[in-house]
């Protein structure tokens, strides 16, 4: 077959190793071609992947975060190339396995994350991957042994793409404005992260978050059999003092090995999809209790002369930055901004003028948010121009007992490649000290 990959980052990568073995005609194109990886550029040189040339091809397969709008997808459609994401090439290559799949705004990386713990707890083999970060691309099996289950994060742009992609488990943690630099409008995000569901038959599992409004009322146009999780359900997994499923008492949800009400709601999923996979409850608590977080969302890093400091560079939409703030009790001075993705998160910034000690502002909406503090009387702020001089700023404010956050609120692709840059980034500022 004569095949177009559209981008050659960590996600086509592996595809393209698994169809250079298989003798296919593999084309590529990518924006940043003087960026791919050293692997990428020398089959370029040795010509096993060719540089995309206008033409016929058989298949064109994605990496997650390829525009839809880009000219080669118009000129694909065009020439109706089928275009299909890098998942649902692996899915059909593994012959339709058996995948969990979490998606939402917020929590997918964590709630993926705690399933895979509780499920090695127990002794069911999985694979942890797809579009967390950092982590492994599904593509990575293509050349690997074989698991019982695959426990997938799937972004709305992923979802965009797939045809037969069908999981057994879809878990929606969510939903809230982000993401409309990419999609169209808030109907086109939601559509895709519905998309989780379109495949699935009466035998699977939609597990949904009962106390987001727009999860639970999308509940009655799903196929596949409803699970709840909440605060506020009265069936599946509910938390009350305890984690209960269904009438059954399953253990505090006080001394938990992270933070935040959000948190809780992340585990509360997490055992849901445990009891659909028959895990006992000794297993599940014993799962969750050894789960010690992922790097760049709620990390605590070395205290420094008596100041506790949280790298939550992931966090990028406002909704999450005020469930982070509000898990974490304290003095806080807080470094934020970035670019935004639809929702300018003045919400977030009502919430700091009301209870943080100090800000420091860093990115390209620094003059947004410093007109809203300006405008409510807030005087406890200050801009920097990059994230060392950040921290420094931030520990000028603080003193022992406090603690320095870094909770964004927004993208990082205005400074930096991305959040694990600019969670590196605060984390060297940090041990500079």
């Amino acid at each position: 077959m004569k095949i177009l990959l559209l981008g050659l980052g960590r996600a086509n990568l592996p595809v393209a190793r698994y169809l250079i073995s298989g003798h296919d005609e593999v084309f590529v194109h990518d924006d940043n071609m003087k960026d791919l990886h050293t692997d990428a550029r020398k089959m370029i040189e040795d010509e096993l992947l060719k540089k995309h040339a206008a033409g016929h091809y058989d298949l064109a397969i994605t990496s997650p975060g390829f525009p839809p709008d880009h000219p080669i997808c118009r000129e694909l459609a065009a020439n109706a190339t089928p275009v299909i994401d890098e998942i649902e090439f692996v899915y059909r290559q593994l012959g339709e396995p058996q995948i969990i799949a979490v998606t939402g705004t917020n929590g997918k990386s964590t709630t993926a994350a705690l399933i895979s713990q509780v499920l090695d707890q127990a002794g069911i083999s999985n694979f942890l991957g797809g579009n967390i970060a950092p982590g492994r691309p599904f593509s990575e099996v293509l050349a690997g042994e074989r698991f019982a289950c695959y426990v997938l994060e799937v972004s709305s742009f992923q979802l965009m793409r797939i045809e037969r992609f069908r999981p057994h488990i879809s878990v929606l943690t969510n939903m809230s404005i982000d993401h409309l630099n990419w999609h169209k409008d808030i109907e086109e995000y939601r559509s895709a992260k519905l998309r989780v569901f379109v495949n699935q038959r009466d035998d699977d599992f939609a597990v949904l978050n009962y106390d987001d409004d727009w999860v639970r009322g999308i509940a009655s146009e799903i196929r596949a059999r409803v699970l709840f999780f909440g605060f506020r359900t009265k069936t599946g997994v509910s938390i009350n003092g305890k984690f209960h499923f269904e009438q059954d008492d399953l253990f505090p949800n006080d001394n938990l090995p992270i933070p935040g009400e959000h948190n809780l709601l992340n585990i509360a999923a997490a055992i849901a999809v445990a009891k659909i996979m028959g895990v006992d409850n000794r297993d599940i608590e014993k799962g969750i209790q050894a789960f010690r977080g992922l790097p760049h969302r709620m990390e605590e890093l070395t205290p420094v002369k008596g100041v506790r400091y949280i790298n939550n560079s992931m966090c990028t939409n406002a909704t999450a930055a005020i469930a982070s703030f509000k898990a974490i009790k304290g003095s806080k001075v807080v470094i934020l901004g970035g670019k935004h993705k639809g929702d300018e998160g003045r919400r977030y910034f009502d919430l700091l003028v009301k209870e943080a000690k100090a800000c420091i502002v860093l990115g390209e909406n620094a003059p947004l948010i410093s007109g809203h503090f300006e405008k409510h009387g807030f005087r406890n702020y200050v801009v920097a121009t990059n994230m060392a001089d950040a921290v420094e700023k931030a520990r000028a404010f603080s003193e022992p007992g406090d603690i320095i956050m870094l909770n964004p609120g927004f993208a990082s692709f205005d400074l930096f490649s991305s959040f694990l840059e600019r969670g590196e980034a605060f984390r060297n500022a940090v041990q500079q000290d």
